[in-house]
This record gives C-alpha cells, structure tokens and sequence, in this order.
C-alpha cells in the first residue's frame, strides 16, 4: 500500500498515476476535500502527528510514501522524514521545479515571513498571497495596517479566517490562475501597494503574480520555498515518478 500526501495539483497527478499503475493508495489530506474512492484508490484525512503517522504505517501496510503536499507544509515534510527514516519506508517527494529568480528592483525574496514584514513599510496595503494559514501568523501587521488576504472559498478556509478575527470585508475568495489581467485586476482594484507571496512555482502562477506586480509598478516580496528533507527522492514530473515506483516497489 502506498501512502499519498495530496491537496496539491501534484496530489491529483500522483493519484491518477497510481490508478494506471493500478497500484493500490490511501489519498491523504489535512481538510477533507472531494475525492473519488475506488477500489484502487482510498482516502483519509486529518493532521498526523509522528506517533500518529508511524502507527498508521504499521496498522495499514505502508510500504511507500508519496509526498505531493504543498512546498510550505513545513511541520508535515519534517513529520514523515522522521517516521519513514525510523521506519525505512521510501519517500519520493513530487515537487515544483522553482522557476528562474527574477532581478528586479521591485522584487525580493526572503527567507522567512519575518523578514517579508520587515519590508513593510507602515500603512502600505498589502495583498496577502500567502494562503490561509498565514492570517494568525502575519495578525501583527494585519492588525495595524491594511490588508488583503486571498484565500479559497470553502468553510475550511473561512472558519481559519473566522477565528483570527481578520475583517470578512478584506477577504478575496477565490483561486490564483494565469489569467494577467484578473491579477493586474486585483492589484488595482484595492490599491495594493505591495504583494507578498511563496516560491511556490508554475503551479501556483508565480509567474503571473510576478507580471502582475510589474506592469501596475507594485513591489513583490516573495517567501523563498523552504529546504526538503535528504530522506527524501526529489522527481518533478509524472514521467519520473513513475520510473521511480517502478524502480521501487514491484509492480
């Protein structure tokens, strides 16, 4: 059995992978989200500390894991390091190829959120691209300066919101898409001053988010994707993931 850590557009990759390989998974999630049971495919979900985790190998037979979870699910990258390397279970970790740094003046890139703040000037707006989570983490500048933080539409979403007590009228619901002029649209729209986002590559359209902030002459701090565990085997496309299982666990 192989355990996937989903939620991600690589999650959905992986997932259809596996049913063509015909190899039998448990899709896991930390919210639970829509997903299509099989007689292939199983689902799960909810945080798993390492106890957790390590009993959930043991009790179901996880003889491999596959980690498409988002790039910045730091505590949960650490969590199956730790279990897996303890336990010997293969992790192949299906991540975004990051793209070219941009040089410009307009943008930077950090290491940590701290330092994105540190950025900040007082009473510039900001345009949070930075995902839910990240509301009770950045409330020290929300707080006291305007903020725009875009986040999905679904109750998950808006109970985090909810309980940080972050003004419902400063949400945008919605998802990040390739679509220039919808971005451009958003910037303009609430006078944003500066945006900050993730390193999180094609896949989130960092690409758009950069252009965006450029053509409307709007700086960009952007949050440099965090280090992997070495337990990890690194592929960035289905066509490798695929040589890696079969190289892994007999088919």
């Amino acid at each position: 059995m192989i355990l996937v850590f989903g939620g991600t557009t690589e999650g959905k990759k992986t997932a259809t992978l596996l049913e063509s390989m015909a190899l039998p998974f448990v899709y896991s999630t930390k919210t639970n989200i829509p997903f299509k049971t099989t007689k292939i495919a199983s689902y799960r979900y909810g945080a798993l500390d390492e106890q957790q985790l390590e009993k959930y190998i043991i009790k179901n037979d996880i003889e491999m894991i596959v980690n498409a979870s988002h790039p910045f699910a730091e505590l949960l990258h650490d969590t199956i390091a730790k279990v897996a390397e303890c336990l010997q279970i293969p992790v192949i970790r299906f991540g975004r190829q990051l793209l070219q740094k941009t040089a410009h003046s307009l943008v930077s890139y950090v290491n940590t959120y701290d330092e994105g703040v540190a950025l900040l000037k007082e009473n510039q707006r900001v345009l949070a691209l930075t995902g839910v989570q990240s509301i009770k983490r950045l409330a020290p500048w929300w707080q006291k300066n305007t903020t725009y933080f875009r986040i999905l539409n679904r109750p998950e979403s808006l109970a985090i919101a909810e309980e940080s007590d972050f003004p419902k009228e400063q949400l945008i619901l919605g998802l990040p898409s390739s679509n220039l002029k919808k971005e451009i649209e958003v910037i303009k729209t609430h006078q944003i001053d500066v945006v900050l986002t993730k390193e999180t590559g094609n896949s989130g359209f960092l690409s758009t988010k950069i252009e965006a902030a450029l053509k409307t002459d709007v700086q960009i701090i952007i949050i440099k994707q965090p280090k992997i565990p070495i337990y990890f085997k690194v592929v960035y496309t289905t066509e490798e993931l695929e040589l890696l299982i079969s190289k892994t666990i007999v088919v």
